[in-house]
């Protein structure tokens, strides 16, 4: 995939939404043991919910080009409203790591966003994180990279296929997800957390009307930013097409990569607020932020919900 933006669609982008978020909020409470193989519950799929039915789509005839034989299939969560659709049509959010998403997800949290689609992409598996699929489907390769690269800083997954995932997600998935439905392309948000982060951040640089707002939770920035640096700059150095992007990032304060030694921090990550920073002053994005006092990394991703389902029904 290029570093250069592609050009925009004939496709209107939503004015910035104007949301009156507080700049730290407490993380999430969880009563969760350690979420690497974690078994999802998904207890939303079974609450009494008035503002959104549910349902489930298995899409074994949609793949990755670089998918292995015995890869989980994809999967998509879908909470659609009970309601009449708006004329416009309705505004739907796109969550990778879809299992874990609505693993996340509650009924009370969809009552606050009545008119919202809220879309999941995952894989059919019982775990939280299918975490070879996103291995492969949320990581750009390096330059001249050819297929799936064992990768030694995410356990030797094979990574790299990021270029396969983007034309399913805007295209064969997003078909299969809004199938039915009236929806509003002006309002199409995309959310990831950690490797999702960082993906969502590099698919706005890359190909920016992909989605009309974005919002990046906790982005693996610490994953190969030998190449992310060089997207960045691209990005920022192109003629602007466009107005600014919607954006919201969020972050933790006790953010630690697993495995690695030292202090737990209590500050957000050095790069994460530099980037941040950057990407304000460059006027491209329309920035939205929120430091989760005292959230882990998993802890920021259902510390970010709430904003974000507002911030994408705007």
């Amino acid at each position: 995939m290029s570093l250069t933006p592609a050009m925009p669609r004939p496709e209107p982008r939503s004015d910035a939404p104007r949301l009156a978020l507080p700049p730290v909020i407490p993380a999430a409470e969880l009563d969760l043991p350690p979420h690497k193989g974690r078994q999802a519950r998904h207890l939303v799929l079974s609450q009494p919910c008035a503002s959104h039915r549910f349902d489930l789509l298995d899409l074994p005839q949609i793949r990755h080009p670089l998918a292995a034989p015995e890869a989980a299939p994809y999967r998509l969560f879908r909470a659609l409203p009970t309601g009449r659709a708006p004329e416009r049509g309705w505004p739907v959010l796109y969550m990778l790591d879809g299992n874990a998403a609505f693993d996340f997800l509650d009924a009370d949290m969809l009552a606050t966003v009545p008119d919202l689609v809220v879309i999941g992409i995952g894989q059919r598996t019982d775990a939280q994180f299918e975490r070879l699929s996103r291995a492969r489907d949320l990581t750009f390769p390096a330059e001249g990279q050819v297929g799936l690269v064992p990768d030694a800083g995410y356990g030797d997954r094979p990574a790299g296929g990021a270029t396969g995932f983007v034309p399913l997600l805007t295209g064969a998935l997003r078909a299969a997800a809004e199938a039915g439905l009236a929806v509003d392309p002006a309002r199409r948000t995309l959310w990831g957390h950690s490797l999702g982060g960082l993906f969502v951040l590099n698919l706005m640089l890359r190909r920016p009307d992909s989605f009309a707002r974005y919002a990046a939770i906790s982005p693996s920035l610490w994953w190969h930013p030998e190449r992310f640096a060089p997207v960045l700059e691209a990005a920022l150095a192109a003629p602007r097409t466009a107005g600014p992007i919607p954006l919201y990032m969020g972050v933790g304060t006790r953010e630690k990569r697993t495995g690695f030694g030292g202090p737990v921090p209590d500050a957000p990550p050095e790069s994460f607020v530099e980037l941040a920073d950057r990407l304000a002053a460059s006027g491209r994005v329309d920035l939205l932020r929120q430091v989760y006092d005292g959230a882990v990394h998993i802890a920021s991703l259902p510390t970010s919900l709430p904003a974000t389902l507002r911030f994408a029904a705007v």
